[in-house]
Formats: structure tokens, C-alpha cells, sequence
């Protein structure tokens, strides 16, 4: 999700997922923008969903739309250095409604927090480790690699409640829905978390392969994190 990874990496471990690679891409630019040009297309490199997958992705100018149906969001990112885009309109972060949330933020990502076995799966088979710099307290992984990747990375905490007294609600979708609950990245310059559901916290994304349901659509996942 705005990684510096190009769609040449996310095919080569996405083959079972039968992506076309076209023959010649240009590359999204790696690094925040020196200047703005409206008329410039700042992610020539584009993400084309093709299964079942329970999100979608658009894109305008200097920003690119993530519709997640499964956590009820929309992330709506925009090249770092240029302008946020008129009609993106962030949910307050003390709103209380649950679900429906629209969350604004820069890419690309190079400090974010995992609190998401599926999104630490992924980070991990993409190779951009590098652009982890945190965990959730209570986060653990399996893999080794990730292991001693995350042990000595900042821990961070949760606020407006613990794991235990989350309140929760389901989308028509039947999934869980969690409000007033937030990430502590204030220490660590962290940009955001990857979760496994969707949340009031205006600075996290919900991965949810789990989800789709054919393995077609659980490898589009990869292309959501690396969008």
C-alpha cells in the first residue's frame, strides 16, 4: 500500500493469481514529490483488481482510491508533497459512528506499524521489511525472519480501551467493526497500522484476505498492501 515495490515484485509472488505483466511500466515514484502538477499522473504504475477479492482500488492525478468493502473504509492516498485532493473529506477521529470511515494519508509508506498477521505475510513475501518500524504490544508472528525483524522495533499501544472491551459491531457483510479505538504512533513518526478490521483510528488499514472467497481473491491481497 504505496511500498516501494513495483507490479513486476507482486507478480512474481502473486503467480497463482495469473496477472498479465504489461510490456513496459513506469515506475510510481519512490520518494515524496518535489513539486505539483495537476495535469501530472503521479502513479503511472496502476493496480488492476481482477477476482473477488472484497476491495477496489481507482485513481486520480495524485491520489489513488482503496475501497475496502470487507472493513467498511476508504483510504484515500495521495503522493506525498503534493496537495491532498478537494473531495477527500477524512471521518473525524472522535466520530462515533462505526463503519463507513474515509481515512486521508501520504504514500509512500516507510514507517508503518503492523498489528496484521495477513499484512506481515505479505510485507514479508514482497521483501519491504524495511518499511515496518513497529508492532502492537500483543502482536506475534510465526515467522522467524519477521521475528527478529520485529524484536527490536517500538511496541505500540492501543487507546480508548483494550483488546477485551472493544465494542464491536457487524456490516451487512457479517464482519466485525471496532469504534474508539485507536494506534499510540505519536513517539515513533509512524504514518499507519495494518490491521485485521475495521476501526474509528484514522491512521489504520484493515488487510483482509481472509475473507475472499477463492484463493484467486485471497492473492489480490497482495496487490492491496503493495498498491
Amino acid at each position: 500500500m504505496g511500498f516501494k515495490i513495483s507490479f513486476y515484485t507482486i507478480a512474481a509472488v502473486a503467480v497463482m493469481s495469473a496477472l498479465s505483466m504489461p510490456a513496459s511500466v513506469v515506475a510510481n515514484q519512490s520518494d515524496c514529490a518535489s513539486s505539483y502538477d495537476a495535469k501530472t499522473d503521479y502513479f503511472p504504475d496502476k493496480v488492476q483488481v481482477k477476482y473477488n477479492s472484497g476491495f477496489e482500488i481507482t485513481y486520480k492525478n495524485n491520489a489513488k482510491y482503496i475501497s475496502n468493502k470487507i472493513s467498511g473504509e476508504t483510504y484515500v492516498l495521495h503522493q506525498c508533497g503534493t496537495p491532498v485532493p478537494d473531495d477527500a473529506k477524512a471521518t473525524p477521529a472522535n466520530s462515533l459512528q462505526v463503519g463507513d470511515w474515509t481515512k486521508v494519508m501520504a504514500v509512500p509508506a516507510t514507517k508503518v506499524a503492523l498489528d496484521s498477521a495477513p499484512a506481515s505475510a505479505i510485507i514479508e513475501k514482497l521483501n519491504a521489511q524495511d518499511s515496518v518500524a513497529a508492532s502492537y504490544k500483543f502482536f506475534a508472528v510465526t515467522s522467524a525472519c519477521m521475528q527478529k525483524e520485529l524484536a527490536d522495533l517500538p511496541r505500540v499501544e492501543q487507546t480508548y480501551g483494550t483488546p477485551s472491551a472493544r465494542r464491536r459491531r457487524s456490516n451487512s457483510m457479517g464482519n466485525s467493526l471496532v469504534r474508539r479505538v485507536s494506534y499510540d504512533l505519536s513517539k515513533d513518526d509512524l504514518q499507519w497500522t495494518f490491521t485485521t478490521y475495521g476501526m474509528s483510528d484514522p491512521r489504520s488499514v484493515a488487510v483482509n484476505p481472509e475473507s475472499a472467497t477463492d484463493m484467486l481473491g485471497k492473492a489480490e491481497w497482495i496487490k492491496f498492501v503493495a498498491a
